[in-house]
Parts: structure tokens; C-alpha cells; sequence
């Protein structure tokens, strides 16, 4: 049940990355990444080997698919890295409060930053550091700005579907004896 979930989700957020966020007119031609926030709204809720092959594959959809301009397996190489060091943290507060969106800032910072690299390495003539600061934080801005758009309900029916979830992470965070 929860790998077929996962798959959907992917199989959604690939899509609507692909086909509406990609081609909106927005401003700096900086997108929010919603695979990316999918993965690890996944891999909080994973495995770690579920969290890896869950953010290759996601990666690995976004590299063959156009307008992807890039050599296929960057993406998916940073995405499963990504996977499977969230799905490896396993303190429990990562999972609630604000630990998913700083567990998103780090993946956003540390994908676009690979990115860079693996460009710099790869001798991609549009790989240039001082472009690529401008893209490393506009892009991280796009995306924690809809970090919660997608980190909430992806979180929420990972919860749904994950047997060994404690039930007390229903609970909000402030009660009537106060924080948690």
C-alpha cells in the first residue's frame, strides 16, 4: 500500500512539475520543485532504501522528460542521495512541527548545489557560480514558499498509510498542558 502511494505521488508531482509548474510564466524563470519536495515528504515516512529508490526514480522521470536540458541521471543521482539521507534520520521531530520544512531547505540547498557541481564537473557550459547563486537561492525562496502545499498533505497520507506511525503524531502541537 504505501509503495503504491509513494508511486502515485511521484507519478503526480513528475506530471504537474512537468507539464503546468515548468511552463508557468514566473518571474527569474525560478519554478518551486515539487518532485523534490514529494521525495522527501516521502522519505520522512521511508525506509531508507524506499527513500532512495523513491527520489531515484522520481529523479530519473524529471531527467527524461521534457524540457529536461541536462544529462540524464543528474537529478536522479542527487534525488536518491537526498532520499536516503532524510529517510535516515530517524528522530521523530523531524517529522513534525517545522522539522519537515528545514529538512526541505536542506534538500532544496544541497540538490541545487549538486546540481551546480555535477555541471562544474561535467563541463556544462551553463554551469557559471555566479548564475548559479542567484538560482541556488531563488530557487530555494520558490520552494519553501510552497513547501507547505505539498509537505502537509503528502505528509498526512504518508502517516495514513504507514503502519508503524505513532498515533500521537495526530495530536497538535500545543495542547491544553501546554507544548509538547
Amino acid at each position: 500500500m504505501k509503495a503504491t502511494v509513494s508511486a502515485l505521488l511521484v507519478l503526480a508531482a513528475v506530471l504537474f512539475q512537468t507539464a503546468v509548474v515548468n511552463r508557468l510564466p514566473l518571474p527569474w524563470g525560478l519554478a518551486p520543485d515539487l518532485v523534490l519536495l514529494v521525495v522527501v515528504g516521502i522519505a520522512l515516512w521511508s525506509s531508507p532504501a524506499a527513500g532512495a529508490v523513491t527520489g531515484f526514480v522520481a529523479g530519473l522521470a524529471v531527467d527524461v522528460l521534457p524540457p529536461a536540458d541536462h544529462e540524464i541521471g543528474r537529478t536522479a543521482l542527487l534525488l536518491c542521495l537526498t532520499g536516503y539521507a532524510l529517510a535516515s534520520v530517524r528522530d521523530a521531530d523531524v517529522r513534525r512541527g517545522l522539522g519537515p520544512y528545514l529538512a526541505a531547505a536542506c534538500a532544496v540547498l544541497a540538490v541545487s548545489a549538486g546540481f551546480v557541481l555535477l555541471g562544474l564537473a561535467l563541463g556544462d557550459p551553463r554551469a557559471q557560480l555566479s548564475a548559479a547563486l542567484w538560482a541556488l537561492l531563488g530557487g530555494t525562496a520558490m520552494t519553501l514558499v510552497v513547501s507547505p502545499a505539498v509537505l502537509v498533505p503528502v505528509g498526512a497520507l504518508m502517516r495514513r498509510v504507514d503502519e508503524d506511525a505513532p498515533s500521537d503524531l495526530f495530536v497538535p502541537l500545543i495542547s491544553a498542558k501546554g507544548w509538547r
